[in-house]
C-alpha cells in the first residue's frame, strides 16, 4: 500500500467517525445550515446593508473608494451583512439541529442516529476523496498522477469514477 492510500484510508475513516459522533441529524443539519445561510445571506445581505451603514458609520475616508469607482462603504456593508446573516442563519440551524439530537437520546434512535451520520460521513468522505484523486489524475506534474497509478485505492476510485475525469477534460479542452 502507498502513501496514497493511507490517505485514503485516513480519510474516509475520519469521515465515518467523525459521522458517527455528530449523528445523522447533526451531519444533514450542518450541510443544510450552509446552503441555507448561503442563500439567506445572498439574499437579503443587500437589504440589511443600509440599517448597518445607519448603526456603524465608517469614517469619512473610507466612502470615497478608488478614485470615485468603488464606493468601500459599500463594499463594506454588504460585506458584513452578509457574513453576520450566514452566521446568524447557520448558529439558529444548528441550534434547531442541537434540540433535535436531544430527542434522539432513546437507545433505538441514538444507535440510529449514529450509524446514518457514520453512512453519511462515508459518503461526504467517499466524495471529497473521489475530487482529490481526480485532481492528481489530472494534475500537471507527474508525482501526483503516479501517486494515483501506485495507489490501489486511487485506481479503484477511478475506475468508479471515469465519467468525472473524462467530462472534466473535455470541459477544460474548450477553454
Amino acid at each position: 500500500m502507498g502513501i496514497l492510500d493511507w490517505i485514503i484510508l485516513l480519510l474516509v475513516l475520519g469521515g465515518v467517525v467523525q459521522g458517527y459522533r455528530k449523528g445523522l441529524i447533526k451531519e444533514v443539519a450542518s450541510l443544510i445550515g450552509v446552503i441555507l445561510a448561503v442563500y439567506i445571506a445572498w439574499k437579503f445581505s443587500g437589504d440589511l446593508a443600509p440599517t448597518l451603514a445607519k448603526i456603524v458609520p465608517l469614517p469619512d475616508s473610507w466612502t470615497a473608494g478608488a478614485a470615485g469607482l468603488l464606493s468601500l462603504d459599500t463594499v463594506v456593508y454588504s460585506t458584513l451583512a452578509f457574513i453576520l446573516l450566514f452566521f446568524i442563519t447557520k448558529m439558529a440551524v444548528s441550534m434547531i439541529a442541537s434540540f433535535l439530537t436531544q430527542i434522539t437520546r432513546v437507545p433505538v434512535l441514538s444507535q440510529l442516529n449514529g450509524v446514518g451520520g457514520a453512512a453519511l460521513g462515508l459518503l461526504k468522505a467517499f466524495l471529497i476523496t473521489m475530487v482529490i484523486v481526480n485532481l492528481l489524475h489530472l494534475a500537471p506534474w507527474e508525482n501526483g498522477k503516479k501517486a494515483v497509478q501506485d495507489s490501489a485505492l486511487g485506481k479503484a476510485i477511478l475506475d468508479v469514477t471515469p465519467d468525472l475525469k473524462d467530462t472534466w477534460v473535455k470541459d477544460q479542452s474548450k477553454v
